[in-house]
C-alpha cells in the first residue's frame, strides 16, 4: 500500500510538473546525482578504495502565486546512496527536508517542516563542503557542514532582505510529552549580500540531538580522539545538548576568482560515553576555514582549501589539532554535469594520535598515523 501511495503521489507530482499557470505557480523536479572513486593511503594501517557516495539527492519545489506579492512555497526532497539505491538521513522518505510556508515580498517567508538551521543555510556557504563537494568536510564533521543531520518540527522565519541584510529565526518544538524543551533546538542569524561581499554570522543549539536528530553522527570517529591511542574505536555518544556558532564572508574579486573564509565553534556537552565511564564529558572544536577558487577556463576551475582544527576534551584534557588541506578541480562538460577529482592531506598535532579524514575514515577508518591522504575523482549531474 505505501509503494501505490508513493507511485500515486510521483505521477500527480511529476504530472503538475508540466503545468505552469502565468500566474507563475509551478512545481520542479529536480535532483543532483554524484558518484565516484575514493582512495585513502592510510586506513587503519593499509591503503583502501571504494566507492565515493556523495550527497545525490531528488526532490520536488513548488510555488503558488497567491496574489499582492504573497506565495506559497514548499520543498520535499529526499537522499539516496546511489551505489544501492536505499534512502538516506535514516531511510526518510523525505530525509532532506520537507517544509511548507508562505513568502511575502513584504514582510519575509514563514516555514514549517524540516528544515535546515540557520548555519547551514548563511554560514555553510562559505565552506568548502557545500561549494564543491562533500568530501573535504571537518573532522567528524563537527560544525555539520556537511549537513549530516536537519532540524525537525522546525518553525524557520528569514526577513525580506533591505539593503542585503536580512534576520532569520528557527524554533524546533521538541515534542516530548512532559518536557517542553527535551529535543527542541533554536537558532538565530543574519547575512548581508551586496555586490561582491556577502558576510554572515548565526548560532544554533539542541538539545539531545542525538534523540532529536537520530540521523546524525553520533557513533562516530570525530570522539574517538577522547582516546588518544586507538584509531580503531568509535564510541557511541549522547550529549545533553549541541551548540555551534560562527560567522563568515565571501569575496568575488572577479568573475572567475572569489575567496571565502568561515570561522565556527561547536560544543557538545555532558557527553555519555560508557566505554570510557564518562556521564559529564564535554567536547569542544574550533575551526578556522579559508579557501580560494579560480576558473582557468570557463569549463575548468580549481579551489584549494584549509582548515585547522582545535579540540578541547573534558575532564582527560585532551587537546587534539587537525590541519587539512584540499584541492579540488572541477570539468564542467555542460552545465549540469561536471567531472571531478579532489586531493586531501590530513595532518594531525598536539595530543591527537592519528588523522582522521571525514570520508575515507567513513570507507576504512582512522588513519594508523598522524597523516592521512584521500582522493576522490568521479561525477556530478544534476537535473
Amino acid at each position: 500500500m505505501k509503494r501505490i501511495c508513493s507511485a500515486v503521489l510521483l505521477l500527480s507530482m511529476a504530472a503538475a510538473a508540466h503545468a505552469q499557470s502565468a500566474s507563475g505557480s509551478s512545481v520542479t523536479l529536480y535532483g543532483v546525482l554524484m558518484e565516484g572513486l575514493i582512495y585513502s593511503n592510510n586506513s587503519l594501517k593499509g591503503s583502501s578504495i571504494g566507492t565515493a557516495n556523495g550527497p545525490s539527492r531528488w526532490g520536488f519545489r513548488g510555488v503558488e502565486d497567491l496574489g499582492g506579492g504573497m506565495r506559497t512555497l514548499f520543498v520535499l526532497e529526499g537522499g539516496f546512496n546511489p551505489n544501492t539505491g536505499s534512502a538516506a538521513q535514516g531511510s526518510r522518505e523525505f530525509g532532506r527536508q520537507a517544509y511548507v510556508g508562505l513568502q511575502d515580498e513584504g514582510w519575509g517567508s514563514l516555514t514549517f517542516g524540516r528544515q535546515y538551521d540557520l548555519t547551514q543555510d548563511w554560514l555553510a556557504q562559505y565552506s568548502s563542503p557545500l561549494m564543491w563537494n562533500g568530501y573535504t568536510a571537518t573532522v567528524g564533521d563537527n560544525n555539520n557542514f556537511n549537513y549530516q543531520f536537519r532540524t525537525n518540527n522546525a518553525v524557520k522565519y528569514v526577513s525580506p532582505s533591505y539593503r542585503g541584510l536580512q534576520a532569520g529565526l528557527l524554533y524546533s518544538f521538541g515534542g516530548v510529552a512532559g518536557s517542553f524543551g527535551n529535543q527542541s533546538a533554536v537558532g538565530f542569524g543574519l547575512n548581508y549580500a551586496q555586490g561582491p561581499l556577502k558576510l554572515s554570522a548565526a548560532y544554533m543549539r539542541m538539545n539531545h540531538p542525538a534523540s532529536a536528530a537520530s540521523e546524525g553522527l553520533w557513533t562516530t570517529s570525530q570522539f574517538a580522539s577522547i582516546s588518544a591511542n586507538s584509531p580503531t574505536v568509535s564510541y557511541a555518544i549522547a550529549p545533553t545538548s549541541m551548540e555551534l556558532y560562527g560567522a563568515g564572508g565571501s569575496y568575488a574579486i572577479t568573475k572567475t576568482t572569489s575567496v571565502a573564509m568561515v570561522v565556527t565553534h561547536s560544543r557538545f556537552d555532558n557527553l555519555g560515553v560508557a566505554q570510557l565511564g564518562l556521564t559529564h564529558g564535554r567536547a569542544s572544536y574550533t575551526n578556522i576555514e579559508a579557501n580560494a577558487s579560480h576558473y582557468f577556463t570557463p569549463a575548468y576551475q580549481v579551489a584549494a582549501d584549509y582548515v585547522y582544527t582545535t579540540g578541547s576534551i573534558q575532564p582527560t584534557d585532551f587537546s587534539p589539532k587537525y590541519h587539512q588541506f584540499s584541492v579540488i578541480n572541477n570539468y564542467f562538460l555542460s552545465r549540469r554535469t561536471a567531472l571531478y577529482v579532489t586531493g586531501i592531506f590530513q595532518l594531525a598535532a598536539g595530543d591527537a594520535q592519528h588523522a582522521n579524514i571525514e570520508y575515507a575514515s567513513g570507507s576504512g577508518g582512522a588513519s594508523s598515523s598522524k597523516r592521512q591522504v584521500a582522493v576522490t575523482a568521479g561525477i556530478f549531474h544534476r537535473f
